[in-house]
């Protein structure tokens, strides 16, 4: 037995409130009478002064108490324990992230959740309905309110893995939000009780109705490479290789690295301590341009984290031309320093607007078509199809940083720069403001026509910014920012990211291959191109031409590091007046508690109605 809510208890006063009724005797009444021939009932009277009388059976006393004592088990929401489902509305939720690949023992734990819920659909009696949610990424309702079973067994086969990360908390908002306009519903939720995706802090979430919880983990023993990366050196290639143990045991096994052909060129054996790392060092492999590692743990509970590719990058020289007519030599010097660029300067702007470059710096100057090719422009003079110019404007404040957390404003100090005018441009679709005086724009940066734009849009000579320490910073920021593809390495990714793939200026036919042999063409122009990585793990291959021939690059796509963490944990969830959340195994019943309160009150009504009748009858 169960009590649901306690705070009602004092709702049992009723129970000797109706007893006192009893023991209370009516008070006498004084009468003249003619004769003593009632003397006996005159002494009758005389004892019934005493305000209390000896409790006697009555048929009504046992029929008010009874009802009495139902409303009040009633009121306190008695519930016994039960198994299977026990609301007339569940909501089951399951989890699908890459740690719900972690194998246990002839299935996965996705496989387990799904077989578990395939168990209480048939467990359900035949008034009661299930919605389904998969707490992926994102939060999908696969079926809503179903009481088909053919119906709900086959979305449940439908669900696929996903390798990224599940937003679980908002799968509980979801979840919660459904329960809370649906009255007599239950949450079941199915996972590994990863709660640092669910909870930040750990803290518990409050939600309005029960929430029983079914663990899918057990196995807690997972080894996996935390980093691979190589490096072109004298005489070859470098390689580190840092393993993470993630379990409570002691971790070895066998590292093999093999190149892009999947030859193999170096093994090595390794023991981890639980909860360390160890680092493995490869040196002078042969030239590949890629590698790949592969670990075999003697105990693993997560394979997809055994497998890792590096990308050794060798910093190329980029082509980037400068159109300054009247000279600039801060600009020059500038981009001289940087060293990652090859700068041709020019004092127009060329006829052919289609000639690639890997980046346009125009000062004073505005072509009449965006080139191809990332754009740096200062100073502009005039308005252009793709440029909003109004004019210029003198200026009385100081510049403030808009967005200092820009990765284009890292250390750069705004407190000593004063400019004496900038241009006047009009709102422009992709770009953001980065740098501002008063309500005048100085900077912006964006993507116009698939192209990395930043503009400055005052004239550098007039003003102190190429004498303060900020004007290098910047100009380093900026040409990192709008490096071309030759100066900086495809980012590592992980599913479900947006990925954003420099391409080359002018390039022509291209293609992504996916780790599965999928390709992918790329319809757009432009040197940038947003990419949302999908549920695949290994190498990627970007292909395209340009004018120096083929181009080859490549990137890596792995699971999360915190996925690698398949350590079980349980879900505490505070219930606002329902049960605590229970726990329960794939392998064990669902546990729950079933409310007695509907049957109590017509218990108690039928009581009441009985009593009536007895009234009524006098007995």
């Amino acid at each position: 037995m169960e009590w649901l809510a306690l705070g009602n208890s004092w709702f049992a006063l009723i129970i000797p409130a109706i007893v006192l009724l009893y023991l209370l005797k009516q008070k006498a009444e004084e009468r003249v009478v003619p004769s003593t021939l009632m003397w006996r009932k005159t002494l009758k009277n005389w004892e019934a002064v005493k305000p209390w009388e000896k409790l006697k059976r009555n048929l009504l006393l046992f029929l008010q108490l009874l009802a009495a004592v139902l409303l009040v088990l009633a009121l306190l929401r008695l519930a016994v324990p039960t198994e299977g489902l026990t609301d007339q509305h569940t909501i089951v939720v399951i989890e699908n992230a890459a740690s719900m690949q972690g194998q246990e023992g002839e299935m996965t734990r996705l496989e387990k959740a799904i077989h578990a819920a395939s168990e209480l659909v048939e467990k359900r009696s035949g008034g009661q309905v299930m919605t389904l949610i998969e707490a992926g990424r994102q939060p999908h309702v696969l079926l809503a309110q179903s009481n088909d079973r053919e119906e709900l067994v086959q979305m449940l086969q439908s669900i696929k893995p996903q390798l990224g990360s599940s937003d679980t908390s908002a799968a509980m908002t979801l979840a919660a939000a459904i329960a809370a306009n649906e009255a007599g519903s239950g949450v079941v939720w199915l996972g590994d009780g990863k709660t640092e995706r669910l909870f930040a802090a750990k803290a518990p979430q409050g939600i309005s109705v029960a929430f029983r919880f079914m663990q899918m983990g057990q196995f807690r023993e997972n080894t996996s490479i935390g980093a691979f990366v190589t490096q072109p050196v004298k005489g070859g290639v470098e390689g580190l290789l840092r393993l993470d143990n993630q379990g409570t045991q002691t971790s070895s096994g066998q590292v093999y690295i093999y190149d892009g052909e999947n030859q193999l060129l170096e093994t090595e054996t390794f023991s981890v301590e639980a909860g360390s790392s160890q680092t493995i060092t490869f040196e002078s492999l042969f030239a590949s341009p890629v590698y790949r590692a592969v670990i075999e743990p003697q105990q693993d509970g997560l394979a997809l984290d055994n497998e890792r590719w590096s990308i050794p990058f060798a910093s190329g020289i980029g082509q980037a031309t400068l159109v300054s007519p009247q000279g600039n030599r801060f600009l020059h010097q500038a981009l001289q320093t940087i060293g990652r660029l090859e700068v041709e300067t020019r004092q127009q702007v060329p006829e052919d607007v289609a000639e690639a470059r890997d980046l346009w710096v125009f000062d004073g100057v505005v072509p009449e078509q965006l080139p191809e090719g990332n754009i740096l422009l200062i100073a502009p003079d005039r308005e252009a199809p793709w440029l909003p110019y109004r004019g210029e404007t003198e200026l009385e404040q100081q510049p403030q940083a808009v967005q200092q957390e820009d990765p284009l404003l890292r250390y750069v100090d705004w407190r000593d720069v004063h400019v004496a005018k900038t241009a006047i441009l009009d709102p422009m679709p992709g770009m953001k403001t980065l740098v501002r005086a008063g309500e005048r724009d100085l900077i912006r940066a964006g993507i116009i026509d698939g192209r990395r734009v930043v503009i400055i849009g005052f004239d550098l000579h007039q003003s102190d910014f190429p004498l303060r320490p900020a004007f290098p910073i910047f100009m380093q920021n900026g040409i990192n920012w709008l490096s071309p593809l030759q100066t900086v390495p495809i980012d590592e990714a992980t599913p479900g990211d947006v990925l954003n793939l420099s391409l080359s200026a002018g390039g022509t036919n291209r293609m992504l291959t996916y780790p599965d042999g999928q390709q992918l063409p790329i319809e757009t122009t432009g040197t940038n191109w947003l990419l949302r990585v999908p549920d695949q793990i290994g190498l990627y291959r970007l292909d395209e031409e340009a004018g120096t021939g083929r181009i080859s690059r490549y990137f890596s796509v792995s699971i999360h590091e915190r996925e690698s963490d398949i350590t079980p944990d349980f879900i505490g969830v505070e219930t606002l007046g329902k049960p605590s959340a229970t726990a329960a195994t794939a392998d064990s019943p669902l546990t729950g508690s079933r409310e007695l309160t509907p049957w109590l009150v017509a218990l108690a009504l039928l009581v009441l109605f009985v009593e009536w009748r007895v009234y009524q009858r006098g007995y």
